[in-house]
C-alpha cells in the first residue's frame, strides 16, 4: 500500500506522543499507557520537552530529536501548538497524524482556515490526518489502541468480527463500550471528528478491504464526499460485509425551496435513506437497534425471504411478537396442517397455527421444543425461527430441550433464542450460531434486518440505463417553461404540444392550428407563481378568445409585477383524463442527483407521499420506484379505472434520470409539475416544467465543464 495509506494509520511499526504525560489518566497521559498495557509491538516515542521521562519511558524535547522513523503521531497539544506540531511531523516525515486537540473548524472561520492549513501542510508530505477534535483510533489485532476515552481500560478488548467508525468521539467511546457489554468482539475502531482528512468514508473503504471484518458499525452526522461512501457501501455490499449505519440530524430544504417544489420533497436526509437502500445498508435510529443488529449480522445467516416462525411458552408475549412483525411488514405464516397435527401429538393443548404456543409445559417436558423446532424448520418454510422463553434460563435447562441436537441436523438454519442467561450459557449458543436476543420484539427486528439483508444479496443487479438519444446540455441563465420543456424533450422525457406566442394575433393562430379548447399560460422566469396572479386562462374556445386572453394575461403579469420580463404567453391543447404526477430532481451537495416520484394533488401536498432514487436507473427500478408510493393504484386502475401508460411514466423517469445524471454539475433542481399519465397506449407528457441551474459561490449562473 502506498506511504499515505490507512494501513500504516491501523498499523504503524512506531508511535510518537506529542504532549505525552506522566499522569495516567490526562488526555496525554492515557494513550501511552494503552500502549504500553496492551504491549503495543514497536517503539513508542513520548514527546515533551519538559520530562526526560514518561511512564518509565524516555520522553523527548522535540518529535525531530527522535532518532529513528516515526510511523504515527498523536498530537495532544493545545489548539496554539498543533500548527507548529504539524509541520515538524512532516518534516520528521510522519505517515500518519492523529490530532486530539479542539479549537478549530467546530469553532467558526478563524478555526476552519488553520485546519485548512494543517491539512495543506499534511498533503505536501504525503500525510494522512485524522481529526482533529476526535478521540483516536485502535487496531486492537495489532495492540495499537490511540485514544484518551476510559472504556478500553474498563472493558479489556476482544477481538471479534465488528469494527466501527464514528465521526462523534464521544459516540464512538460509548459505541466500544457498549458493543463490549453486548459481547461483540471488535477488531478495528476509529473516530474523525472534523475530517479535515480522514473521513468515516476513508475508514468504511478500509473496514471493506480487512479480511478479518465481517460488520461494519457506522456514526456520521454528514458526508462531504459522497462518491467515496457510496464506493464503501457498494464495496461493502458486493462483499457481502454488512454495514449498519447511524446517520443523524435532518435537513435544511434549503434558501431556494420557493423555486422548486422538488426542493422540498426531497431532503439530505431522506435521501441518506435512499443511498443506504440503493447498496443494501441497515439505517438504525437508537442505540439498541445499533447494536442489535451489529450483532445479529455477525451470524452470516441472511435468508432471502419474509417468513418468521415463533415458538414460545407465552401465549401473550406470542401475540405481542406477531404484531410487532406485522408492524414490520414480516409475514408470521400459518404451518401446514399436517404439521400442526405432529405437533399437536406431542402437546394436545398447544396452540399450532403460528405462533406455536408450547406452553409452559415445556418446563416439564424437555423434548416438547426439540420436536416443535424441528417441525417449524423443516416443514413450515420459515426463514428465521424465534424461540421465546420467559425469565432467566439455565444451561442444564437449555441442554435438556435438544437445542444442540437441532444445530447439529440444521447448521444453517437462522434462529434467534428470546432467552435471558448467563454469560457462560450465552458464549456456549452463541459458538453454536444461536443468536441470542433476549427482548422479544428486539429479536423479531433482528429477524426483520437479516431478511432484509438477504433480500438485498438476493436481487439482481437492475439494467443498465438507457443513453440520452444525443447529448443535451443545461444552458448557464435561468430558463422558462417552455425552454426547460425543449430540453427535456431532446433528453427522451416527452412534453406536451404546445406554442409559444409573442403577439395576439399570433397566440389566435397558435390556439387555431391546435385545435380548440386550449389553455394559455405567462412565460416568465420572473413570475413562478402564475396561478396566483391570474396567469392561468383555461378551456380558450375560439380564436378572438385567444386574441383577448393573451392581451388580458400580459396586463395582468404587468399589474402584478411591473418590472417582470414577459417572454410571452404558452397556448396548449386543453386535456381531460389522465393522472398528474409529479417528476424532480435534486442536485444533493454530496449524493449527486436524486430523482423524486410522486403523485399530484393532496399526495405530495398532504400526504408527502413520494418516493426517489439516486441518478441515473433504467425503466425497471422505474416501475419499482413508482410502485413505493402509496397512491399508485391509482395509476394501475384502482376500483375498476383504466390503468394508466406506467410503461410510458416508466421511460419517461429513467431518461430523466439519465439526463440529470449527464448534467450533474449543472442542474440544481428540475421540477416537472404536472406530468400527466394518460390511459395505458396513449403516452404520457410534461405539461409543465423549471429547470434551475446551478449557481456558483457568487451567486452568478455556473459555467458548463463542457
Amino acid at each position: 500500500m502506498s506511504e499515505n495509506s490507512l494501513e500504516t494509520m491501523f498499523r504503524p511499526k512506531s508511535v510518537a506522543i506529542l504532549g505525552a504525560s506522566s499522569d495516567e489518566n490526562k488526555i496525554g497521559g492515557r494513550p501511552v499507557r494503552y500502549l504500553k498495557h496492551y504491549a503495543f509491538d514497536g517503539p513508542i516515542y513520548p514527546i515533551n520537552p519538559n520530562h526526560p521521562e514518561i511512564q518509565g519511558l524516555p520522553a523527548y524535547k522535540s518529535i525531530l530529536d527522535v532518532e529513528g522513523p516515526v510511523d504515527l503521531a498523536l498530537i495532544a497539544l493545545p489548539s496554539a501548538a498543533v500548527l507548529q506540531a504539524i509541520r515538524e511531523c512532516a518534516e520528521k516525515a510522519v505517515k500518519a497524524v492523529v490530532i486530539f486537540s479542539s479549537g478549530f473548524a467546530e469553532t467558526g472561520d478563524e478555526g476552519r482556515e488553520v485546519q485548512l492549513e494543517l491539512r495543506r501542510i499534511a498533503d505536501d508530505a504525503g500525510m494522512r490526518i485524522v481529526g482533529p477534535n476526535c478521540m483516536g483510533i485502535a487496531a486492537f489485532d495489532h495492540n495499537m489502541i490511540i485514544t484518551f476515552g476510559v472504556s478500553m481500560l474498563n472493558l479489556p478488548p476482544e477481538l471479534g468480527p465488528v469494527s466501527i467508525v464514528s465521526q462523534s468521539g464521544a459516540y464512538g467511546g460509548v459505541a466500544y463500550a457498549e458493543a463490549r457489554h453486548r459481547h461483540l468482539g471488535v477488531r478495528l475502531w476509529a473516530t474523525t471528528g472534523n475530517e479535515s482528512d480522514v473521513s468515516v468514508a476513508d475508514c468504511l473503504n478500509y473496514y471493506v478491504e480487512d479480511p478479518e471484518t465481517k460488520v461494519i458499525l457506522m456514526y456520521f452526522e454528514a458526508s462531504r464526499d459522497g462518491a467515496k461512501l457510496m464506493a464503501g457501501l457498494e464495496a461493502a455490499k458486493k462483499a457481502r460485509k454488512p454495514v449498519v449505519a447511524m446517520k443523524v440530524g435532518s435537513s435544511d430544504v434549503g434558501a431556494e425551496a420557493a423555486l422548486s417544489h422538488t426542493d422540498s420533497l426531497a431532503g439530505s436526509d431522506s435521501v441518506v435513506d435512499t443511498v443506504l437502500e440503493k447498496y443494501n445498508a441497515y439505517r438504525a435510529y437508537t442505540m439498541d437497534e445499533f447494536f442489535d443488529i451489529g450483532y445479529a449480522f455477525t451470524s452470516g445467516l441472511f435468508p432471502a425471504g419474509n417468513r418468521v416462525g415463533i415458538v414460545t411458552i407465552s401465549g401473550g408475549v406470542g401475540v405481542l411478537m406477531s404484531d410487532y412483525a406485522d408492524k414490520l411488514g414480516l409475514d408470521v405464516a400459518r404451518l401446514p396442517e399436517t404439521a400442526q397435527a405432529k405437533i399437536r401429538q406431542v402437546i394436545p393443548f398447544a396452540g399450532t397455527r403460528n405462533p406455536v404456543d408450547i406452553t409452559g409445559q415445556a418446563v416439564n417436558q424437555h423434548e416438547i421444543l426439540e420436536h416443535c423446532l424441528n417441525i417449524m424448520i423443516e416443514e413450515g418454510g420459515y426463514d428465521v425461527v424465534i424461540v421465546y422463553f420467559a425469565g432467566m434460563t439455565s444451561m442444564e435447562f437449555l441442554l435438556k430441550t435438544g437445542l444442540t441436537r437441532v444445530r447439529e441436523k440444521h447448521p444453517t438454519a437462522a434462529i434467534i433464542l428470546s432467552v435471558t442467561m448467563e454469560e457462560e450459557t450465552w458464549k456456549f449458543f452463541d459458538d453454536l450460531n444461536f443468536l441470542i436476543i433476549p427482548d422479544p420484539t428486539r429479536a423479531v427486528r433482528a429477524a426483520a434486518a437479516l431478511m432484509q439483508m438477504g433480500r438485498g444479496y438476493a436481487k439482481a443487479e437492475p439494467p443498465a440505463p438507457p443513453a440520452l438519444p444525443a447529448p443535451v446540455c443545461v444552458p448557464t441563465a435561468m430558463l422558462n417553461e417552455v425552454e426547460a420543456k425543449l430540453i427535456l424533450a431532446k433528453a427522451g422525457v416527452p412534453v406536451v404540444d404546445e406554442r409559444l406566442a409573442t403577439a395576439a394575433d399570433e397566440a389566435g393562430l397558435s390556439a387555431a392550428e391546435i385545435g380548440f379548447p386550449v389553455a394559455m399560460k405567462l412565460v416568465s422566469t420572473d413570475i413562478l407563481h402564475k396561478s396566483e396572479i391570474g396567469g392561468v386562462l383555461l378551456n380558450v374556445t375560439d380564436e378572438a378568445a385567444a386574441r383577448e386572453g393573451y392581451t388580458t394575461l400580459i396586463e395582468r403579469a404587468k399589474a402584478a409585477q411591473p418590472d417582470a420580463e414577459v417572454d410571452g404567453i404558452v397556448v396548449a391543447p386543453m386535456i381531460s383524463g389522465g393522472v398528474e404526477t409529479i417528476l424532480g430532481v435534486k442536485a444533493d451537495p454530496a449524493f449527486g442527483p436524486v430523482v423524486v416520484f410522486g403523485l399530484g394533488g393532496i399526495f405530495v401536498e398532504l400526504l408527502g407521499d413520494v418516493t426517489q432514487r439516486l441518478a441515473p436507473f433504467g425503466v425497471e427500478e422505474a416501475h419499482e420506484m413508482m410502485r413505493e408510493v402509496k397512491g399508485f393504484p391509482l395509476l394501475d386502475g384502482a376500483r375498476g379505472a383504466e390503468p394508466a401508460d406506467i410503461d410510458a411514466l416508466a421511460e419517461a423517469l429513467s431518461r430523466l434520470s439519465v439526463f440529470a445524471h449527464e448534467n450533474a454539475h449543472r442542474i440544481e433542481s428540475i421540477d416537472i409539475n404536472p406530468f400527466l399519465v394518460l390511459p395505458k397506449g396513449n403516452g404520457a407528457f410534461a405539461v409543465d416544467a423549471l429547470i434551475v441551474p446551478k449557481k456558483n459561490c457568487d451567486g452568478n449562473w455556473c459555467v458548463p465543464n463542457h
